[in-house]
């Protein structure tokens, strides 16, 4: 079994035997430039150069599985295929002939392919692990891993950066607002992330950088608009933050998160989100001007002392209002700090420092992706089990590209491990 996209790599990296080329009409063919693969409608590879016998051609090549597809895809009413000067297919089973009736030279690669290519790329494709790469992964140089890892990493930044410039044109372009919006997406570590979002839409930071001199008036605000305050409670503290609350969502007009939208099941306790939001409000009150730490900050001790505090001590005994526990210790561990860091700021700090044309900076936010201890979770885990050579949170993040974008998808042959494989 083949894929035309299996063909059109063949013909990019001219993964076949190349000595006394013919055509099936045994005309000598030489490939003096394969040309560049051309994404939208037309010719599938563009600006290629070929010598068919003596004439020597430019123009376009056109790749299929078999010849006859060339009518099946109707090829033949189309004037954009006029300039194809060959015909790659895998099989030949049929004559092409062009509109102006001359028979087009066609290159059959049937019997010009490594067996082995073909089974490598089969065993990958139908493979029945969730890592289709697992049983060859050991024999791949491991600079050849990190290397395209290093790519992922890279790649999985920059996407991040397009979301980053979404968030940024929906608050009117407001590094500030945009910001604190992806600092609260990342608080909702995956489970409550989607309302954390929305949390950061429905409060603004500039009214929170008001009130940003009282630490009652900046947690009611997070709390409040987090919708966490509607009940009636016999609760002291809970009672201040209600009544401060009230007075300014009836100030700004302020409409809260529903509530609802929590989730509190299958969560750690240091993960409830009453834990989280009182450690942001603890940052917002802490750091009075975060937008300005956070784009001029040299290392990673500067960015611990913006992000971890220790919550009000009325926390030390409760994870929800109102329902006390046992006394521990609500500071923000180790492993949420990083995961902050790798999901929120420098995230951020990347995107702000290539908008603003600062190289120096941005180069030093990808730094610091490999000052970071690797990721430790299900997926990463994984990878290193079978044999991924990994170091640091920017491999880690690789690894979570490679499996979301590549493997779970089955995109092995766009992968430059995959690749590897297939070439063994």
């Amino acid at each position: 079994m083949i894929s035309e996209k299996l063909l059109h790599y063949i013909w990019k990296n001219q993964w076949f035997r190349k000595e006394k080329l013919e055509t099936v009409h045994k005309q000598s063919v030489s490939i003096i430039n394969q040309g560049f693969l051309h994404q939208d409608a037309g010719p599938d590879f563009k600006q290629a150069i070929v010598k068919i016998d003596d004439v020597t051609w430019a123009g376009n090549i056109e790749i299929h599985i078999r010849s006859s597809d060339w009518y099946r895809h109707e090829h033949q009413n189309d004037i954009k295929y006029n300039s194809v000067v060959l015909h790659v297919v895998y099989e030949h089973d049929r004559e092409v002939f062009v509109s102006n009736g001359n028979l087009l030279p066609t290159l059959e690669l049937q019997n010009l392919l490594s067996s082995q290519l073909l089974l490598r790329y089969n065993q990958l494709i139908h493979a029945q692990y969730p890592l289709p790469c697992e049983v060859y992964i050991k024999m791949i140089e491991p600079l050849t891993i990190l290397s395209f890892l290093g790519r992922l990493a890279f790649d999985r930044i920059s996407g991040r950066e397009t979301q980053i410039l979404k968030i940024l044109h929906y608050f009117s372009e407001d590094w500030e607002q945009t910001l604190f919006f992806v600092l609260c997406q990342s608080f909702g570590f995956k489970t409550n992330a989607p309302a954390f979002e929305i949390l950061g839409k429905v409060l603004p930071l500039k009214i929170l950088k008001k009130h940003a001199d009282s630490h009652l008036q900046v947690t009611a605000l997070i709390f409040g608009q987090a919708g966490m305050l509607e009940e009636e409670l016999d609760d002291s503290y809970y009672q201040s933050l209600q009544n401060e609350y009230l007075y300014l969502k009836a100030k700004y007009r302020l409409i809260p998160v529903d509530g609802k939208c929590w989730n509190l099941l299958r969560l750690r306790p240091h993960n409830f989100p009453c834990i989280r939001l009182a450690q942001l409000g603890e940052i917002i009150f802490n750091q009075k001007d975060l937008f300005a730490k956070v784009t001029t900050l040299q290392n990673l001790d500067n960015f611990h002392n913006i992000l971890v505090y220790k919550p009000n001590d009325y926390w030390k005994t409760h994870y929800y209002f109102g329902k006390t526990s046992r006394e521990s210790k609500k500071i923000m561990g180790e492993k949420s700090f990083y995961l902050l860091l790798i999901n929120a700021l420098i995230p951020f700090l990347y995107s702000y420092s290539k908008f603003k044309g600062n190289e120096k900076l941005q180069e030093y936010s990808l730094q610091l992706l490999e000052l970071l201890p690797f990721e430790e979770n299900h997926i990463t885990t994984k990878y290193r089990e079978i044999g991924f050579c990994a170091r640091h949170a920017g491999n880690s993040q690789g690894l979570l590209e490679l499996y979301h974008e590549y493997c779970e998808k089955k995109r092995c042959i766009d992968c430059g491990v995959g690749q590897q494989v297939i070439l063994m």
